[in-house]
């Protein structure tokens, strides 16, 4: 019988790699150099031991090792650490990458490398070792140090980094031949369809494993998570972009769940193997002639390697407000090159832009920084003292005063930035989604329609399908405003003008796709589309149904997207029942209520969304006041909204001169219901909280907040709702109250007699 040549070579690398890999363990060295050196030594450039024949089948297997490896750094990845990642970190990355890869680039140039050679070099060199430098850290015990943890935080942002360079790559690669032009174009429509690809990844992915985890084994769960993996390799490669980035964006959104980490447990043998093959394939390219030719620029990298990236990651640190000990500290560990750089080789081979020579150059420059990086992070308090000794007193106390109040700075956070982040997020996701539709019924269903039903049914047909699938994103763009919103606006009346914009920039987007699709699909002339365009954005607003099932679409995605976290918490506080500190309670007093319109504003609800829960009045208390309710000079008020919100109202109310300032401090809701009993409240007079669980036999259960009747059936309010484990506070008046919600309602006696009389209130 015989054996088929590619089991025997798998059998000759298996054994190689783990022969190497012990021995490099002994010698506590990095695994991957173990692998590296295996893969040279059964190459065909070393003829002493026995080698492998089948190098095509090899490279097969190595492209599923790189597969494997991107799937694994994304499930350690996730995008809510990303989100945490701080401004240090990012601040850091982004020096070190762009210095490094003009640096490489021009260095490239200046060695007689090819364009493409250079641009691959520059970012082969931006891009440290996450592996190395984690290990390193482990071995010196410097995980938890200051410089340690803003390292991390930075190779987080560098692995970002990594996969727009694969797209960009790709896109320079393929794009090659065209103008600047038609490149930007290509590139800027990935970097869309990666917009729109992960969104839809993020609220479908997640909800298919909630769905089935009753049903799954683990073998089954196994099984699944590798048909995800291929699944996005696939979707990727359609789309134009490497398999790289579609196992990577697989990983990373199956790791914001709550099976993420069982995942990446049972695949990290699966990724240990084949990322062994990779790793292997790599040290079969390098040819020891090239060791000889290139020796010099192999050097000569190696050396501004080391340099720039310990130079450019102090001063990031430096600019990010750090002290001059942790940028020390952090830069010694960034001098070295790494698996990334590897992944970015072989992209530049497989689409045949990169020179034979550029793979095993970058691998014996990769090895030097590797084996010189535990030198680094060992001597960085010995080069730190040097350089204290040796800076001039003036230079270190400038720096000193610069690095404190940019710390300070940093630490503070910002109202705006915090709302400018959301509000672009938000708005490039649903706009990338709009475009999308757009130009899938342009370019794909109207041609079908006009072919099928004729040019004038056909074009209106597709324009109604569109508009239908655009609406509820719309909906979504426009319909609610946030906490943080809601607080700058009452703030300061000089942040209205720049909201209203704002609002105006997403609504102009939205009308400008409306009619872009009717312009397209209908032969109309564009002044009569303008009116129907603005009747349908009306809609979009103002719909109650429309507005609920788009809050509902991104309550979904908010709980897929921090699904573990939600399932973390609920785990920490299963036997806690509580209103989180984000509602809060504030009282305030008038000393004028009868001829000032800005008094009534700001106790009319239904602009503010602050609730006046209490109203005390010559000592009597009169709870859960209607808008009927008069509002009489000498009244003590108590509004009651999300902490972000309460302490905008609270600057509105300074101002006004008709209403005494807050004498207290606002207080949680919690603390708030607990203080009654105290300062003497009768129990007939005191304030309640109360927690319903929301079945389907429930009057108030499938329709809106707005709607369900609550506050008139049972004299409460509504202030907030868990579902699947997301808490709501102070949700908008459109969300749809579901089975399975947990509703949290505030009222007094009376709302708790009703309670009690339907059968809903009970003890959870």
């Amino acid at each position: 019988m015989h054996l088929d040549t590619f089991v025997i070579d798998l059998a000759l690398i298996m054994g190689a790699s783990a022969v190497i890999s012990i021995l490099f363990r002994k010698l506590h060295l990095p695994t991957v150099l173990g692998y590296i050196t295996a893969g040279f030594l059964i190459s065909p450039h070393f003829t002493l031991l026995p080698t492998v024949v089948a190098t095509d089948n090899v490279q097969t297997w190595s492209t599923i090792g790189i597969v494997f490896l991107m799937f694994g750094l994304g499930l350690e990845f996730s995008f809510v650490k990303l989100s945490k990642v701080g401004s240090s970190a990012i601040i850091t990355a982004m020096t070190v990458m762009s210095g490094m890869v003009v640096i490489g680039i021009a260095l490239g140039h200046a060695l007689g490398f090819g364009r493409m050679d250079a641009i691959f070099l520059g970012c082969m060199l931006s891009m440290s070792s996450t592996m190395i430098i984690m290990k390193a850290f482990e071995e010196y015990g410097l995980k938890e140090d200051r410089a340690s943890s803003l390292v991390l935080g930075a190779l987080v942002v560098e692995d970002v980094g990594g996969i727009f360079m694969i797209i960009v790559l790709s896109a320079i690669s393929v794009g090659s031949g065209v103008s600047g032009g038609e490149l930007a174009g290509k590139l800027g429509f990935m970097l869309l369809m990666l917009v729109v690809w992960l969104a839809l990844g993020i609220y479908l992915l997640p909800t298919l494993l909630k769905k089935t985890r009753g049903m799954l084994s683990e073998e089954s769960l196994l099984i699944l998570a590798l048909a995800i993996c291929f699944g996005m390799v696939v979707i990727s490669h359609v789309i134009g972009f490497s398999e790289a980035l579609g196992a990577f964006m697989g990983g990373s959104i199956l790791a914001g769940t709550v099976s993420g980490e069982q995942i990446e447990e049972m695949v990290k043998p699966l990724k240990d193997m084949f990322g062994a093959v990779f790793f292997v394939s790599v040290g079969m390219m390098i040819i020891p002639s090239y060791l000889i030719e290139y020796i010099g620029p192999i050097l000569l990298l190696s050396a501004v390697t080391i340099i720039g990236q310990m130079a450019l990651s102090t001063l990031g640190i430096l600019l990010s407000g750090q002290s001059g000990y942790t940028a020390v500290k952090g830069g010694s560990a960034m001098v070295q090159i790494g698996e990334f750089s590897f992944i970015l080789a072989a992209l530049g081979r497989d689409l045949g832009v990169t020179g034979e020579y550029l793979l095993p150059v970058i691998v014996l420059v990769a090895v030097i920084t590797i084996f010189l990086t535990p030198v680094f992070i060992k001597t960085a308090e010995k080069r730190y003292a040097f350089l204290q000794r040796h800076i001039p007193d003036k230079w270190l106390a400038v720096l000193s005063k610069y690095t404190s109040e940019r710390r300070d700075a940093s630490d503070n956070s910002s109202d705006w930035k915090h709302y400018m982040a959301t509000y672009t997020v938000r708005t490039v996701v649903i706009g990338a989604i709009l475009f999308l539709l757009y130009f899938a019924g342009y370019t794909r269903v109207l041609p079908v329609f006009r072919e099928r039903f004729g040019d004038l049914t056909g074009g209106a047909l597709c324009c109604l399908l569109t508009i239908v699938l655009m609406i509820p994103l719309i909906s979504l763009l426009l319909g609610r405003r946030s906490a943080t919103f809601k607080k700058l606006w009452l703030s300061s009346t000089t942040n209205r003008m720049p909201l209203t914009l704002l609002r105006a920039l997403q609504m102009g987007l939205s009308l400008f796709f409306i009619m872009l699709v009717m312009i397209r699909t209908l032969p109309v002339n564009v002044l009569w589309l303008i009116p129907v365009s603005l009747l349908l954005l009306a809609v979009a607003v103002r719909s109650d149904f429309l507005r609920g099932q788009s809050l509902k679409i991104e309550a979904r995605f908010m709980a897929n997207f921090n699904e573990k976290i939600l399932h973390s918490r609920k785990e920490t506080w299963k036997n806690e029942h509580w209103l989180d500190d984000r509602v809060c309670v504030v009282r305030f007093g008038l000393d004028d209520a009868g001829n000032t319109t800005n008094v009534r504003l700001l106790l009319d609800d239904r602009i503010n969304d602050v609730l006046i829960i209490k109203i005390v009045r010559d000592g009597k208390h009169i709870n859960m006041p209607g808008p009927e309710e008069a509002i009489r000079t000498g009244d003590m008020l108590y509004a009651m909204a999300g902490r972000e919100q309460l302490s905008g109202y609270i600057k509105a109310l300074e101002r006004e001169e008709h209403i005494k300032e807050p004498d207290e401090p606002m207080v949680t809701l919690r603390e708030y219901i607990l203080a009654q009993a105290f300062y003497g409240i009768q129990p007939e007079d005191q304030i309640m909280v109360s927690a319903i669980q929301v079945d389907k036999e429930m009057s108030f259960s499938g329709h809106s907040i707005r709607n369900c009747g609550f506050k008139n059936d049972y004299k409460g309010f509504i202030v907030a709702l868990e579902r699947e484990n997301l808490s709501i506070v102070d949700p908008p008046l459109d969300t749809i109250i579901e089975p399975k919600d947990l509703l949290w309602v505030v009222g007094g006696q009376e709302m708790a007699q009703h309670l009690l009389e339907d059968g809903i209130l009970g003890d959870l």
